[in-house]
């Protein structure tokens, strides 16, 4: 075999692999002999089918698949031989033109790319922001008001009607001479939506500041759909007849708030709020630190990138915007202009992340950080766990299962790499209290 080799960019290869006829016809060979110890046609006896009746009604589909084999088995040893490590796809230039023949030499050119070649600079030492991983009475006071907050309710006030309140209310209708046109009685108004037929500014001018008991006319013009066709489009009033002023209310923050969460007091649920707040604030804390010190790293490096890489991961960002937006209903009009208007964006930040993988992938072998069976069992075993219920509980052995079928231990393998990387750079980094 002869493999010559072209550099065609930083990170990119080309491999023009010259295969001898004689590995072609061996290749071929067995590939006939496998073929007559399976095929079976009328009138010979399993494994007796000539070569030349095989090559008559299979040989098409056989030289297909021999081409297919060849330049597999070819390219990898040529990368061996040649010490390359490809990444990214590969492209064999004129594929389809491509004939493997017997006794016949086969020549091909695979273009690819190359991991980087740097120098890392040091990952230990590099500064990260303090923080704050703490609940203070200030974090819990206001967890507490959102908490009432989302337990308001509907409540009768004695204080005059403002404005978001509801007013509870008989109404009359009456025509430009004062007679009873039709009577509601009941009626829940919000003061920010007027009756149909009244102008905005009346009607909140003569809801806004009532109270139970109190009395408002309003002027309107009849709407085309009322119900009396008989004054539609004329003009008249309504008078209300207030009976209760309604507001919307977040309940006292006391005991009972806290029993309404199953908390035996206040002070119980206060203790919950600040540990939460706390796990909480130092989960984001140390998130914002890892990721000011990977940013640090990408911006102390400048890495060439694969091509293919770049393209795949900006293909694959831009591809999972399409989707989102086609799942919100938007048209693909709509969708080809929001895609091509934020390529340049995907692209800066798929190279972004081409970039961080080489660093880190780089900080791992430099800092002999590994991802171990017994990493990646606990992942599972916390996968499996997450996604079962009361009805059904999945093993770590099922969780395997699943990303095996999706072809996606890698990716786990990957993640839980980063996950360490992440804790090795905030360990080892410098912490400056910046306020």
């Amino acid at each position: 075999m002869e493999v010559l080799v072209a550099e065609t960019g930083p990170c990119s290869r080309a491999l023009t692999v010259t295969v001898p006829p004689t590995a072609v016809q061996q290749h071929l060979d067995e590939m006939y002999a496998s073929a007559q110890r399976q095929v079976q046609i009328k009138g010979f006896r399993p494994g007796k089918v000539p070569r030349a009746i095989i090559e008559k009604h299979y040989g098409a589909s056989i030289l297909a698949e021999a081409k297919e084999q060849i330049l597999n088995r070819f390219f990898g040893e040529a990368c061996r031989s040649k010490e390359i490590d490809p990444v990214g796809r590969v492209a064999i230039d004129g594929f389809e033109k491509l004939d493997v023949k017997p006794g016949v030499p086969l020549t091909f050119t695979a273009k690819i790319d190359v991991r980087p070649r740097f120098e890392l600079k040091g990952a230990k030492g590099l500064e990260a922001p303090a923080f704050e991983g703490t609940a203070t009475d200030a974090d819990v006071d206001n967890a507490l008001k959102e908490i009432a907050h989302q337990k308001r309710t509907i409540q009768p006030t004695t204080e005059p009607a403002q404005d978001g309140d509801f007013v509870k209310a008989d109404y009359c209708f009456r025509d430009a001479a004062g007679a009873e046109v039709l009577v509601r009685k009941d009626v829940q108004l919000n003061t920010r939506l007027p009756i149909h037929g009244t102008k905005e500014e009346d009607f909140k001018a003569a809801v806004l500041g009532v109270v139970a008991g109190k009395t408002a006319s309003i002027a309107l013009e009849f709407p085309a759909n009322f119900e009396k066709e008989a004054v539609r489009g004329q003009k008249g009033a309504v008078e209300l007849t207030v009976h209760q002023v309604l507001r919307v209310q977040a309940p006292p923050i006391d005991d009972a708030l806290a029993n309404t969460l199953e908390f035996p007091d206040l002070a119980s649920l206060r203790a919950d709020l600040a540990t939460r707040i706390s796990s909480e604030k130092q989960r984001l804390g140390k998130q914002r630190q890892e990721e000011h010190l990977l940013q640090a790293l990408v911006a102390a490096h400048d890495i060439p990138l694969p091509p293919s890489l770049v393209e795949e991961q900006q293909q694959g960002a831009l591809a999972a915007l399409a989707e989102r937006m086609k799942e919100k209903g938007a048209a693909d009009e709509e969708i080809r202009a929001k895609l091509n208007e934020s390529k340049d964006e995907a692209k800066q930040e798929a190279e972004r992340r081409v970039r961080l993988f080489f660093l880190i992938e780089a900080v791992a072998r430099q800092h002999k950080i590994f991802v171990t069976e017994s990493d990646l069992d606990a992942e599972l075993r916390l996968i499996a766990q997450a996604n079962s219920n009361e009805d059904v509980q999945f093993t770590v052995e099922q969780a395997r299962a699943f990303f095996e079928q999706q072809n996606r231990l890698g990716e786990l393998r990957l993640s839980l790499l980063e996950r360490k990387v992440r804790d090795f750079l905030r360990e080892n980094a410098k912490i400056t209290d910046k306020k």
